[in-house]
């Protein structure tokens, strides 16, 4: 466990694997834990900042420019599902996005703001949000879309295991590199948030652009589900994914996923091994 200080990282003296696991117990203890060591972010191997949250939320159709781009309806309400946890999804700052065996052709990109949950709740009101929120993180929603359409006609879901699956091939979810605590910004949160392919621009927006804040958000969530320590809200994509221009992931491809304030999330593109 590591709290930056300026330029460098700080190696703390605590027992929790993960950030979620100190969100669950008190994130002051970062705060105020012995330091072992100060050094520099690049020598270190980062690790995905929650790997393993016991509920994990996709919000779509959260930018109104890529909702026009993907030609669906304008939506009235947050749109979500979850997906299923304990899976190797999960994966950090520098390390690679995996194209999957099964289905390697059409891997998609997804700039997102992730929110990781710090104290639990039901019914939460719009008002109440930011007090159940522990931190914010730069993520990549990847996107296997040959096998999402599966799960579609006509815009809609009409198989919603299959959605999940084509979000949650191993390596799926890159998540970092760091999470930001929520005193660390202004509201309303107006966050610039872009993707480049192997340096090339392909996403920019704002998350003041968002049609559904982070508020509303998590008060639609959690009408439904109880949110616990470490679970993760992903909160949309703006334009410009790969699904729009034909311009999928291959082998080889790095991607840079930044939003101002959090930092920028770097992931190699690799080819899978053979199906099973």
């Amino acid at each position: 466990m590591a709290r930056g200080d300026g330029d460098a990282l700080l190696l703390l003296d605590l027992p929790h694997p993960d950030v979620g696991s100190l969100l669950a117990e008190d994130i002051a203890r970062a705060r105020t834990a012995r330091v072992t060591d100060r050094v520099a972010p690049g020598s270190v191997t980062l690790l995905a900042p929650v790997s393993a949250p016991a509920t994990v939320v996709v919000v779509g159709a959260n930018y109104r420019d890529h909702v026009a781009e993907a030609g669906i309806v304008m939506p009235a309400a947050p749109q979500f599902f979850t997906v299923p946890a304990g899976r190797d999804f999960f994966t950090a700052h520098g390390s690679p996005i995996v194209l999957p065996a099964e289905a390697p052709g059409y891997v998609d990109y997804e700039a997102e703001l992730a929110v990781v949950i710090g104290t639990d709740g039901r019914d939460i009101r719009n008002a109440d949000a930011w007090h159940h929120v522990g931190g914010l993180a730069v993520a990549n929603d990847v996107s296997a879309r040959d096998v999402q359409f599966r799960g579609m006609r006509d815009g809609s879901v009409v198989d919603l295991p299959v959605i999940q699956r084509s979000k949650t091939f191993p390596a799926f979810k890159p998540m970092g590199p760091v999470v930001v605590t929520p005193d660390e910004f202004t509201q309303p949160l107006d966050l610039t948030i872009t993707t480049h392919v192997n340096g090339e621009p392909r996403q920019k927006g704002r998350t003041s652009d968002m049609l559904f804040s982070v508020a509303e958000i998590i008060e639609a969530v959690s009408a439904t589900i109880t949110l616990a320590p470490g679970d993760v809200i992903l909160t949309g994509t703006p334009a410009g994914v790969g699904l729009a221009s034909g311009t999928y992931l291959k082998a080889g491809d790095t991607v840079a996923v930044a939003i101002d304030g959090i930092g920028e999330l770097h992931n190699a593109v690799t080819a899978g091994g053979l199906p099973g």
